[in-house]
């Protein structure tokens, strides 16, 4: 167990402090960093033993110092095998943080969708920006994803008009590539989806070096009436040190859709932490997701639905599969407010322990203000169920394709989720290593 001292814990806040002074702004971008900072001094830092952060490994972040990652130059063709084949034509590349744009190409959208670095889109999308900031900030309680908005090393906006449907995945492609262990990078994306449109983000991180980086992400949504949106997240390979921690906001308004569905294989610690805002009639959210641990590796997901107009649906779908000493926490919460009247909402996290020392923890939560609900949520933690290994074993399966065949069939319930083939061909492929 990591032991914290106050010192250590002073310097991890000095470090944060020093890479929001340092970070450059022109005037409006820097006003809307300052409310984030002064909002994340107001949350502060989360004790480790706090309700939402009591199963991460608070301590271990804390002992370090961070510095910001610096830029690195890469060579496209260090990108090739990186790249989703639907995605080509379709790419932001970051590198330690830092947008890309002679990595990255555009080329295959649409020509009326706009994608801009946050700073110039302060100058034409100023009033909608501040606006979304605002709104981000004034319910955010998650500390790290308010971090982000103060001192993210690169953010970009990406707008999509009414009545376009963007047939294109769009790659947002990570890439760690430091020197330095103890780095930092904290990219940013705003997406507005305009009415009646589409798009699919496919966010993928990838580490072309090891250390004990700290990856903190923010990706927020503003989703349109009538307008559909599917957001993919994928880590795997990464190194057993680094942090990766992951904040998705997302807004909907009337008759509008929100599918998402990560997947990763841990880290040192991975988290995802999604804030899902049902505001109109009829909206659909879809959140889904699935974590394969081996050795030591950790995954954090925390949700919070958040129903606020009457016949809207969710639906929420996690599963684990943990072996050798890892561990893993789901904490999901469906709130539904009074005037969320006809709601429609479900939660579900199974996992399946693979090793007697491997610990899965699971909270999920209702809180209902309404009267004409329907709501239901549940979580199991167990092992493989021994009838049907012996049923696959009696009809010719071997122990080991037997078990395989289980697990494979149990996550492959999130992968049908991800509608991008190539995706789905390379989690099949994890899952045999992985096994």
């Amino acid at each position: 167990m990591t032991t914290l001292s106050h010192s250590n814990l002073e310097a991890f806040r000095s470090s944060l402090e020093e890479a929001f002074y340092n970070v450059a702004a022109d005037p409006l971008l820097k006003k809307l960093r300052q409310k984030a900072w002064d909002h994340f001094l107001e949350l502060g830092l989360p004790a480790p033993k706090s309700d939402v952060f009591r199963y991460v490994p608070l301590r271990k972040l804390f002992a370090r110092t961070y510095t910001a990652a610096r830029k690195s130059s890469l060579e496209k063709a260090q990108l090739t095998d990186l790249i989703a084949p639907e995605c080509t034509q379709s790419v932001l590349v970051f590198v330690n943080g830092h947008y890309a744009p002679e990595l990255s190409d555009l080329s295959g959208l649409p020509a009326k969708v706009v994608v801009t670095p946050l700073e110039r889109a302060t100058r034409s999308f100023g009033a909608f920006l501040t606006n979304q900031w605002g709104k981000t900030l004034l319910e955010e309680a998650d500390p790290f994803a308010t971090l982000n908005a103060a001192i993210h090393t690169d953010g970009i906006f990406v707008y999509i008009p009414p009545r376009l449907q963007v047939e294109k995945p769009l790659q947002v492609l990570e890439i760690m590539d430091a020197d330095d262990s103890s780095c930092l990078a904290m990219p940013r994306f705003h997406f507005f989806v305009g009415s009646q449109s589409e798009l699919h983000v496919l966010s993928t991180h990838s580490s072309l070096s090891g250390g004990a980086y700290w990856v903190n992400q923010g990706a927020d949504f503003a989703i349109e009436d009538q307008a559909s949106v599917r957001y993919t997240q994928v880590s795997h390979s990464l190194p057993q040190e680094c942090w990766l921690m992951a904040s998705t906001r997302a807004y909907l308004k009337k008759n509008s859709r929100f599918v998402a569905v990560h997947t990763t294989e841990g880290s040192a610690t991975t988290r995802h932490d999604y804030r899902v805002v049902l505001n109109g009639e009829n909206a659909h959210a879809e959140l889904n997701g699935t974590w394969s641990l081996n050795e030591k590796r950790e995954a954090h997901t925390h949700v919070l639905v958040d129903h606020q107009s009457p016949h809207c649906h969710s639906f929420q779908l996690f599963k684990g599969i943990l072996n050798g000493s890892s561990h893993s926490s789901f904490e999901g919460k469906i709130l539904v407010r009074q005037a969320a009247q006809k709601t429609n909402a479900f939660q579900l996290n199974n996992n399946i322990l693979l090793s007697d020392i491997a610990r899965a923890e699971s909270k999920p939560n209702l809180e209902i203000f309404a009267d004409d609900v329907k709501a239901s949520h549940g979580a199991t933690v167990g092992q493989l169920d021994k009838e049907q290994l012996f049923y696959l074993e009696t009809r010719g399966c071997s122990p080991a394709d037997a078990k395989r065949l289980l697990i494979e069939g149990f996550a492959q319930e999130v992968f049908n989720k991800i509608s991008i083939p190539s995706i789905r061909q390379l989690l099949a492929q994890r899952m045999q290593t992985f096994l």
